[in-house]
């Protein structure tokens, strides 16, 4: 199952312009909240151009990947959800985005637009962890399950001793501020959506990452890698509000730079779309008729 060493080098190469294109994107949304921590609507900007332009490359990454496979393919269904999700989280952007301009001097929290939202967040938090757990169980339907060992059930007890450190102290904050006024209901109902979703998307890393480990030296070794790494950065995304205070400078702007990791995690979910349609046309055309070149 496993190529050469060099083949996995070859990979690295191929691969490292488009990790770089993301840790650019990453770079010039940090620095640019870097530079406007002191100017509020310059920071909210800031957010809006970057929310717009991952929003963009995940809808169309994941989009990619969908129609790439044939109706009722298992993996068809798979990037289906996941587009489903990256656009309903763009939907949310736009949301956000429409009040800031159009209404500069009045808080999203005092919109009609945040019932709109809270149920466009919760829908995209149901789409995306369904698609990911379809996923994970991927290597089952291709016959690529790993074996049990030591070392995966340790992988999968940091996952979710991570996945619990991060996301139960928001949980319980969520939770408490539920029928405190309209407003601070719907907030807390779009905190506790994405906070359980970010928590699976976490508890999933391990698989994700053991499938990747396998298929290290193949065509798909990078779809499941980037799919991974997205999950990892979605764990420091979630953890900002305590390790703000563990970076120097003032813990509330380090929280606004750690809010920018959100960048990483939907980029890097768009370019494993995109790995994903590329490995499966390059499949299709080495094959010859009849033959079945597995996709996952």
């Amino acid at each position: 199952m496993n190529a050469p060493r060099s083949s996995s080098g070859r990979a690295f190469k191929r691969m490292a312009p488009w990790l770089g294109a993301v840790a650019m994107l990453q770079g010039v949304h940090l620095a640019a909240v870097a530079t406007s921590l002191q100017d509020a609507p310059r920071l909210a900007l800031a957010g809006d151009v970057a929310g717009w332009t991952v929003g963009l490359l995940a809808v169309a990454g994941t989009a990619a990947a969908a129609l790439s496979f044939g109706a009722g393919d298992y993996l068809r269904r798979v990037w289906g959800l996941l587009t489903a999700g990256a656009a309903l989280s763009l939907i949310s952007t736009a949301l956000r985005s429409y009040w800031m301009h159009a209404v500069p001097d009045v808080p999203f929290t005092e919109s009609p637009l945040l019932p709109v939202r809270m149920g466009v967040v919760v829908l995209a938090n149901v789409c995306t962890p369904f698609a990911l757990v379809l996923l994970a169980r991927t290597y089952k339907q291709s016959g690529l399950q790993p074996p049990p060992s030591p070392r995966a059930s340790l992988l999968w007890a940091v996952a979710a001793v991570a996945a619990l450190a991060v996301g139960g102290p928001a949980l319980v904050a969520a939770v408490g501020n539920l029928g405190q006024g309209f407003a601070a209901t719907c907030t807390a109902v779009i905190a506790l959506a994405s906070t359980l979703a970010d928590m699976t998307t976490i508890l999933l890393v391990a698989p994700i990452l053991r499938v990747a480990y396998m298929l290290r030296g193949g065509r798909l070794a990078w779809v499941w890698w980037t799919m991974g790494m997205s999950g990892a950065v979605w764990l420091f995304y979630d953890a900002r509000e305590w390790l703000a205070p563990l970076l120097p400078g003032s813990p509330t702007e380090a929280v606004e730079l750690l809010r920018t990791l959100r960048t990483s995690g939907l980029a890097m979910l768009g370019l494993a779309g995109w790995l994903q349609r590329s490995a499966l046309v390059s499949s299709q055309r080495q094959s010859s008729p009849g033959v079945v070149i597995p996709t996952a």
